[in-house]
């Protein structure tokens, strides 16, 4: 599942305008999934990608497919309608009634509707051309559709394009870093660190290290990272401490005071507090906050760049960190191929599995369906009552 939030400074007002935007939303084209951008009033509120059946499903499982849907639809608070568009590879006969998953439409529709969300419009998407299921004549379109690659000269197309989005074919595994030209010195020093301190972790001075990279510029930042090998390697021995690895996105979403404030009561290992409380809810999505987009940011581009030089365990934990961090956007499908990456790893890889475990499970922040708390995108669109 990704659910992406939307403000609203553009017209979507044409089903190709919506179909051109929906791959800049979710950040990649989607494949063999269904995709509902779910409205509140003529506001785009979130962008919902499900994964579709893998076989033809039963009738039973058509329905309980559709009913996870619905209960998702409600999550975003005060939805009042849907648009959807099926994606699959599938090649389509020549009537309108013999598009490819017309089943779990038909199925879907009546659900959405009797639960109050009204279907504005529903669209198969195919390799090379798209249709509405819900144009039954000539009239309203031709049988064989309309082509799909004039999407890309649409103007919702061209303007997410000058904004700087590019949808990627398929989504990022966390694979493609390239390795840093100094990782053979960057290892050794951390090999040297991991001796020194026999174990014992200075938990504080590491957070601190982080602290400092996310509170700079990110050109500064990127450019310290690199040139700093001691710096680099006591980054990546923190990775290796779960506590410290676990209060990375708190430090970034919450702050500096904050996460040294929790964790010196995680530390203690008792007699827990606010702080220590708040960092779990924070961690679970479940906090009354707004998190702080910008410091999240920069982890998350860290994180990528020490991908270049990471080993084993570490590995795993940059992948997890940045899974989390797409989760928080609502980017639950991105967010899933990093805990995948991770397992592939590492099987045993214990955050990995519980994300995981919990972003199938279709549950996502707080924060992610409430407009004035959620991550946005840099341009975002308006669709059309």
């Amino acid at each position: 599942m990704t659910t992406t939030p939307s403000a609203s400074n553009f017209s979507l007002a044409s089903p190709e305008e919506v179909l051109a935007y929906i791959p800049h939303a979710l950040g990649f084209y989607p494949r063999n999934a269904v995709v509902l951008l779910i409205m509140q009033g003529s506001c785009l509120a979130a962008t919902l990608r499900v994964d579709l059946p893998r076989t033809e499903c039963s009738s039973a499982t058509a329905a309980q497919w559709a009913e996870q849907l619905v209960q998702l639809v409600h999550k975003v608070p005060d939805a009042t309608a849907v648009f959807a568009a099926v994606y699959t590879g599938q090649v389509p006969g020549g009537s309108h009634d013999s598009l490819p998953k017309h089943e779990l439409v038909e199925r879907l529709a009546p659900e959405l509707v009797h639960s109050g969300i009204q279907v504005r419009d529903a669209w198969y998407v195919g390799a090379n051309r798209w249709h509405s299921y819900f144009c039954l004549s000539e009239n309203c379109c031709p049988s064989e559709g309309f082509d799909l690659p004039d999407l890309a000269l649409t103007e919702t197309h061209l303007r997410m394009v000058v904004a700087g989005s590019a949808p990627e074919e398929q989504i990022w595994d966390g694979g493609g870093v390239a390795e840093w030209g100094n990782k053979s010195a960057v290892r050794m020093n951390q090999e040297i660190l991991a001796r020194e301190l026999s174990g014992s972790v200075p938990r504080e001075s590491l957070v601190k290290d982080w602290a400092g990279l996310l509170d700079a510029d990110p050109a500064v930042a990127e450019r310290r990272l690199r040139a700093d090998d001691v710096l680099c390697a006591s980054l990546l021995l923190s990775l290796s401490d779960r506590m410290i690895r676990d209060i990375l996105p708190y430090l970034a979403g919450r702050g500096t005071l904050r996460a040294f404030e929790a964790l010196k009561e995680v530390s203690r290992a008792s007699d827990f507090g606010r702080a220590s409380q708040d960092f779990s809810d924070f961690l679970l999505g479940t906090a009354p906050c707004t998190p702080d987009w910008d410091r999240i940011e920069r982890l998350w581009f860290l994180c990528r760049d020490l991908l270049g030089v990471a080993e084993g365990e570490e590995a795993c934990a940059l992948l997890c960190l940045l899974g989390w961090v797409n989760w928080a956007k609502g980017k639950g499908s991105s967010a899933l191929r990093l805990f995948g990456s991770a397992l592939k790893n590492d099987p045993e890889y214990r955050l990995a599995q519980l994300m995981g475990k919990l972003v199938e499970s279709g549950e996502m922040p707080s924060w992610v369906a409430d407009p004035a708390r959620a991550w946005r995108l840099r341009l975002e669109g308006r669709l059309s009552a």
